[in-house]
């Protein structure tokens, strides 16, 4: 079942010795984090993935870079091999030459160039061979561990218990989706259950929109607990994505080894 699943999970991120962790505070190392992140939902747009897909590449990515450092593997081939593999899982897959030719596409846009990619040139070649490198260190270091539960699956039995208004459901609903997507752009995926998150953005969301949530004030428990959430890891969850908004947009660094 799904709690056997997650343990397994949980098990399979066993944390690197603490001098080769990467520090999360470190705002070089979080800007690398959000520009794989960034980069896997670009790329998953311009294949017309589904977000599931996309989501299960971010998750996978975050677990990849829990226990290797981002300083021996380049965010941009690891970003690569997740939505590779997560397309696959997903079971929509999508041909190695598409990836590499939307994953041109946008390096391309950033540089300012148009180059095409030749599939016959040497440039496709090494490409093909760090995605498909890139896919083989993710299985190795996930212990083929890919199952992933979104927060996204439960947004709308949350929302349904919390509103009886329509309008107020749909848009409710909408924004809390949104503050998801922004999450997977940080590590929380990894850090708290997905219950949490989902709770956090609606939170976050009802705040946005000026809802009034029932917050135990009348002597009832406050709305999360109904959802096995503690107020402490909400509060974590919504400052991480919070301090998003607030940093630089985000661009590949390349990374000492230490």
């Amino acid at each position: 079942g799904a709690s056997s699943c997650r343990s397994l999970v949980k098990r399979s991120l066993w944390p690197l010795p603490p001098e080769l962790m990467d520090d999360d505070d470190d705002p070089v190392i979080a800007g690398q984090r959000v520009y794989g992140c960034e980069c896997i939902q670009q790329m998953g747009i311009l294949l017309r993935l589904p977000q599931v897909a996309v989501s299960t590449a971010q998750v996978m990515f975050h677990r990849f870079y829990a226990k290797r450092s981002l300083r021996k593997f380049d965010v941009r081939y690891i970003s690569l091999g997740a939505l590779f593999l997560a397309s696959k899982v997903e079971e929509c897959p999508r041909k190695v030459r598409d990836i590499l030719n939307v994953h041109n596409h946008i390096e391309q846009r950033r540089a300012g160039g148009k180059e095409p990619l030749d599939i016959y040139s040497n440039r496709y070649g090494a490409l093909k061979d760090r995605l498909i490198r890139a896919e083989r260190e993710i299985l190795k270091e996930l212990g083929f561990i890919l199952y992933t539960e979104h927060p996204h699956k439960f947004i709308l039995n949350y929302v349904k218990l919390l509103t009886v208004d329509e309008g107020l459901m749909k848009k409710l609903a909408q924004h809390a989706w949104n503050f998801i997507n922004d999450s997977q752009r940080t590590n929380v995926c990894i850090k708290f259950a997905p219950e949490v998150i989902c709770c956090a953005s609606i939170w976050m969301a009802a705040r946005v929109l000026q809802i009034k949530l029932p917050s135990g004030d009348n002597g009832g428990p406050p709305w999360w607990e109904l959802f096995n959430t503690r107020k402490d890891d909400m509060d974590a969850v919504c400052k991480r994505i919070m301090a998003l908004y607030s940093q630089p947009r985000a661009h590949f660094v390349r990374l000492e080894a230490p």
